[in-house]
């Protein structure tokens, strides 16, 4: 029963929030106020709006033992970090019962609905549906609670447990929160509105079903095997559309499992639920970025469970990767060392274990169009790999075949301009370049090299086509490869992020293992002019030493600097 003393309605119903920020009209504690209820995402009516207006709300409960004025609390909506799109709200008169809960809403004062006690207007803007978000009370510096909700899903509140009575530090713990799937305060929306939750309390290692508590059954290594991840969608943003799925191998319960990266420092995302999430053998599930099917690429539900890390494309220095974890004990991981854009990595059915899945070969590209336009089989059994693809490129056909490495002594940089001479508007960062020149007599690929300044992280070409470099040819890098900001540079084969610095700086290129194939140092460089290798000197030996180069010769695209790339280079003086 919700039970509210309205002192000051009457002020609340005719006057907007008060403009004062200088604290608390009563004398308010750490945990004296504690928000135990959040609906973030209304479900419309058949015929109605899908908007959220006027219909979000969330709830707070006087942990004390007299009647508190809220008056000058500061309420406070943001991302879970606490800063991102942060909004504020400071209350107006109102006055909660001892015990009692108080339903805040997203309306004007004066249009509040039956089951809202006061109404903070559009401050604390939107609620989230993907991603979570926090809510903070604070009186002036004091923090009286914060809690962050989650796992959002569309007419249904996020309440805390009703095991015992509301708590400030037992809503930090995201295990003690579930959804409301009981009670339904109007048509297709539940939640407990200005009432007690009816959240069955989380016991840890057990979960509900069929109305009874029972012990959850936690996968053991092994138990459950990662088949396909996609670290790269194409369809929508990575933030919105990575996700992976694993294979159950036993019958098991997903609750309190870990998702998580081995090379972060971050807490695992736990599976929680009150609700067991059974999974028999034979059967697939999906975790996701983000569960809703109109943000995450069309991905089938159900979504299992939401993860907050990134799935790194990953290179062979930087793997990418994603395990599952029971405690510290680890079910099963995978890696990658590149992702092709809207495609994701498949494991062969030839191949589902947790141990056959830690061979890359093992994985090829998703071939199956799903949801928006990705290629992936996600929820399902994986086809039949054609063939391995790692280290495999088309060259124009149709057909993979094997990336050409360059041999020792093959590539040698031959010209590079660090300090251009920009026209107004332009910039170092859009015109910067450098080229290689293939000394050797057969060609190789570019695919899979790295570009970077020594000690630096490589830029590594990743290219689904093969991008052949003739014997006596040359390769361009560019920092952009847009020839109306480029300076019309010549068709550019890769694009690096990194600075070619004035002064003492360097270049490196690298191989497919992160070894450096060809190294360069420069003292420094005049504006508008490249560092041109003489062509008598153009191996890894003689680009080392810097009197080897002289300045450019010639301009080239829109005139505005000397040089001559992807070019012979003329010789020296």
């Amino acid at each position: 029963m919700r039970v509210v003393l309205f002192a000051g309605l009457f002020a609340v119903s005719s006057c907007g929030p008060s403009a004062s920020g200088d604290g608390c009209k009563d004398k308010l504690l750490p945990g004296d106020i504690v928000i135990t209820e959040v609906f973030a995402d209304a479900k419309a009516p058949p015929g109605g709006s899908g908007t959220d207006e006027g219909k979000e709300w969330f709830e707070i409960y006087n942990a004390t033992d007299r009647p508190v004025e809220l008056k000058g609390m500061t309420v406070t909506h943001s991302r879970p970090d606490g800063v991102d799109k942060a909004k504020s709200h400071v209350m107006d008169d109102m006055t909660i019962g001892p015990g009692q809960f108080l339903t805040l809403g997203n309306t004007t004062p004066d249009l509040v609905r039956p089951f809202v006690d006061y109404g903070y207007s559009a401050d604390l803007g939107d609620f989230f549906n993907s991603d979570g978000g926090k809510l903070v009370l604070q009186c002036k510096s004091t923090l009286i609670d914060g809690a962050t909700y989650e796992s959002v899903k569309e007419g249904h509140a996020r309440q805390l447990s009703n095991a015992q009575p509301p708590d400030y530090s037992i809503n930090d713990d995201p295990s003690q929160w579930c959804q409301a799937d009981d009670s339904e305060f109007e048509t297709g929306n539940f939640g407990t509105p200005g009432s007690d939750s009816d959240c069955a309390p989380v016991i840890v290692g057990q979960c509900s079903e069929g109305g009874a508590m029972r012990d959850a059954v936690s996968p053991m290594p092994g138990d459950l095997v990662i088949t396909e991840v996609m670290p790269n969608p194409g369809a929508v943003s990575d933030t919105a559309g990575e996700w992976f799925e694993v294979l159950a191998k036993t019958d098991v319960d997903l609750n309190g499992v870990g998702l998580d990266r081995a090379g972060d420092s971050s807490n695992p995302n736990l599976v929680n639920s009150a609700t067991c999430i059974r999974l028999r053998t034979g059967q697939y599930a999906v975790f996701a970025k983000n569960a809703d099917m109109t943000m995450n690429g069309g991905l089938p539900n159900p979504i299992s469970g939401t993860f907050s890390f990134a799935l790194i494309d990953g290179t062979a220095a930087a793997p990418g990767d994603v395990r599952l974890m029971a405690g510290t004990n680890v079910i099963d991981a995978v890696t990658w060392t590149s992702s092709r854009s809207a495609r994701s990595h498949a494991l062969d059915p030839d191949f589902l274990n947790a141990a056959d899945n830690d061979a890359e070969s093992n994985f090829c590209d998703g071939s199956t169009v799903f949801g928006s336009g990705d290629q992936g089989t996600p929820g399902v059994a994986n086809p039949q790999c054609a063939g391995s693809t790692v280290g495999m490129c088309d060259p124009g056909t149709g057909v993979l075949r094997p990336i050409v490495r360059p041999i020792a002594g093959q590539v040698v940089i031959t010209e590079f301009l660090a300090n251009p001479a920009n026209v107004t508007g332009f910039t170092d960062a859009q015109r910067e370049w450098f080229e290689i020149k293939n000394t050797g007599i057969a060609a190789f690929d570019l695919n899979e090299l790295g570009l970077a300044r020594t000690g630096g992280t490589a830029n590594v070409i990743q290219s689904a086509m093969c991008k052949p470099v003739a014997a006596g040819g040359y390769a361009l890098f560019a920092r952009s490869n847009d020839p109306a900001v480029n300076a019309m540079l010549p068709a550019v084969d890769a694009v690096f992020t990194f600075s070619l610095i004035d002064t003492t700086g360097n270049i490196e290129v690298r191989d497919n293992a992160n070894a450096v194939l060809d190294v360069i140092t420069y003292p420094s460089v005049t504006s508008g002019v490249s560092k041109s290798l003489d062509p008598d000197q153009q191996t890894t030996a003689g680009n080392d030493t810097p009197a080897n180069f002289c300045a450019g010769v010639g301009g080239y695209g829109d005139m505005s600097n000397m040089g001559t790339p992807k070019a012979d280079n003329a010789q020296c003086p």
